[in-house]
């Protein structure tokens, strides 16, 4: 689906559900999170839910798994999310915090925006921060997005790298 020198983008397999019941319980992972639940049973739902998603069709939303190349496990996963009305993809991503401050995020971040960019070229791409993720807001400017605005009802930053205009 998607590759980069150290990871790949996959469909998430019924054996990821204790991979993100581990991280998306961990404190240090889930402090700027806003998941609906993390008990096993909706992770287990969540996984069966997004199994066979398509990457980048044009659907409200999308989940897959950030996998290491050279081990197989999974470090993390990417959620994108399509607005028809605002014509945007909205990008989410959570790395185990095992894995965190190697780069990977960055990495698997670089080449979604790459192939978002290659197939639509006047979405525009957004992604929604907490104020308090400073590396993520870091993270988010190192790829080029700029700070839009900060959306009180919502408590996050809006970065955004728009699409080409006609």
């Amino acid at each position: 689906m998607l590759e980069t020198r150290r990871l790949s983008l996959r469909n998430f397999l019924a054996e990821d559900a204790e991979v993100l019941f581990e991280y998306r319980n961990d404190i240090r992972c889930n402090l700027y999170q806003r998941y609906d639940a993390t008990d096993k049973e909706h992770l287990q739902r969540f996984v069966s839910d997004f199994s066979r998603c398509s990457f980048l069709s044009m659907v409200e939303e999308q989940h897959y798994a950030i996998i290491l190349t050279e081990s197989g496990e999974m470090i993390g996963d990417v959620s994108i999310f399509f607005s028809k009305d605002d014509n945007c993809f909205t990008l989410g991503i959570t790395i185990s915090p095992r894995y965190q401050r190697k780069g990977y995020a960055f990495e698997i971040l670089r080449e979604v925006i790459a192939r978002i960019r290659g197939r639509y070229p006047s979405v525009d791409i957004v992604a929604l921060i907490d104020k308090e993720n400073t590396k993520s807001v870091g993270l988010f400017e190192k790829l080029g997005f700029s700070l839009e605005c900060y959306a009180g009802s919502i408590r996050s930053y809006v970065f955004t790298i728009y699409g080409q205009r006609c």
